[in-house]
């Protein structure tokens, strides 16, 4: 697949056949958690102007600003919950807000993480609502994690304050006592106490979180009742990026919620028929010129110790190193906890599996004996071949799996002027 059909598709293609007049006034977007741009990016493409975006994260606004993604003034560095109105006002300057796009804040939510229900970031989707009532677009979006559908959270009282102070306290302990358990596996210590006061703590936590049952409410009802309080007819959805012409399996839940004075009613996109894989995407890729090592720092490969590559070398593609561990000669054998980061070695005949932000490196290539690289990570995430980001290696890493897939996001912009502009 080349370059020139991907740019086709991304320009001209839309769900419903629709034909877009794209000379018309442009459809304006306000994004939060904008990170590296991946969904600002989307709706770009598809004619919508930017008007300002909003990130606690320098790196991704200097990303923004060096790929020309924004203009070097439209954006707020600064947490969601402490943006002003007078601020908004200040940036927007009047100007009509047809949609408000924000990938809050994961962590809390995602089943990849820790998934502590006190966790403040749980919380943001509130701030993210509250801009909602402040500037009132047409439309707004809301991306996150499929685990978000079943996530429930607590109501604040004296009760699950004291609950969470206690839950805080023992998971705080149990971090470091699974440091302290790391050092001593590695130094070939003796762990099965610490392993012991982990669990118990564990069940302790549990029981915290039982004796408070009856304070606790689903985060997905929330955001629904709350748009319906502010005069929005909500929709949600699980999308799978592979459907809408990405190269990765991410999937992802897509809020939307439509002011109701409108009287519109959204249809999400429309699977496509094709469907394209990770060898679609490094194909893509000038590993001779404009993205050889020596040029594009993105697409430097990280310079792994000899015995992570000897590791490497056992994992077939498309499996994980926990598939094989037993077979592997003892110096190179790990800790039987397996991360989704560098153990896994991709399949190049499948769409790359979603990339997991927080790590310093990402799978490992298909027949390469190393992690793909930024630059490869962003193209399988739909990012321009010279989007060059800003940051430490581990920075870059965690912008793109952050990153909303710019092919998803585009689509979803085209549904959603579809809806705005039809009569």
């Amino acid at each position: 697949m080349t370059t020139k059909i991907i740019k086709k598709k991304l320009n001209f293609q839309n769900t419903k056949n629709t034909i877009i007049k794209m000379e018309d006034k442009p459809l304006t977007i306000v994004e939060t958690f904008v990170g590296a741009g991946g969904a600002h990016l989307g709706f770009k493409q598809a004619g919508f102007e930017s008007l300002l975006v909003n990130d606690n994260d320098k790196d991704t606004i200097d990303t923004l600003i060096q790929n020309k993604a924004i203009e070097s003034d439209k954006y707020i560095l600064a947490p969601v919950e402490d943006i002003t109105k007078e601020q908004l006002d200040e940036k927007i300057q009047g100007k009509e807000v047809d949609v408000l796009f924000g990938g809050i804040v994961c962590k809390g939510f995602s089943l990849a993480g820790v998934r502590n229900p006190f966790d403040p970031r749980n919380y943001l989707y509130k701030h993210q609502l509250r801009l909602v009532g402040i500037l009132k677009p047409k439309v707004s979006v809301i991306e996150n994690v499929t685990a978000l559908k079943n996530m429930f959270l607590y109501q604040n009282c004296q009760e699950t304050q004291e609950t969470f102070e206690a839950y805080t306290t023992l998971s705080d302990k149990n971090k470091t006592l699974n440091g302290i358990k790391s050092s001593k596996r590695k130094s070939g210590q003796d762990y099965s106490e610490i392993t012991t006061q982990i669990n118990e703590n564990k069940k302790k936590m549990k029981q915290m979180i039982e004796s408070i049952d009856s304070y606790k409410f689903s985060v997905l009802e929330e955001i629904k009742k709350t748009y319906q309080e502010l005069g929005y007819t909500f929709y949600e959805k699980i999308l799978q990026t592979n459907k809408y012409g990405g190269y990765t399996s991410r999937q992802r839940i897509i809020m939307v919620a439509v002011r109701n004075d409108l009287n519109k009613t959204y249809i999400y996109p429309e699977e496509l028929s094709c469907e394209y894989t990770l060898n679609d995407a490094l194909n893509l890729i000038d590993y001779v010129d404009k993205n050889n090592p020596e040029k594009d720092i993105d697409n430097k490969p990280m310079n792994h110790n000899e015995k992570t590559v000897n590791r490497f070398t056992y994992i077939p593609e498309g499996k994980n190193i926990a598939d094989i561990v037993d077979t592997l000669p003892e110096d190179l054998k790990i800790s039987s906890f397996f991360s989704r980061g560098n153990t896994q070695r991709l399949d190049r005949h499948k769409p790359c599996p979603t990339l997991v932000p927080g790590h310093s490196n990402f799978p490992i290539h298909p027949w390469e004996h190393r992690s793909i690289t930024v630059r490869e990570a962003a193209t399988i995430t739909g990012f321009p071949l010279d989007y060059n980001f800003i940051g430490s290696h581990s920075s870059r890493c965690i912008q793109i799996g952050n990153a909303v897939p710019v092919q998803l996001a585009y689509h979803i912009a085209l549904s959603i002027k579809n809806m705005l502009l039809s009569t």
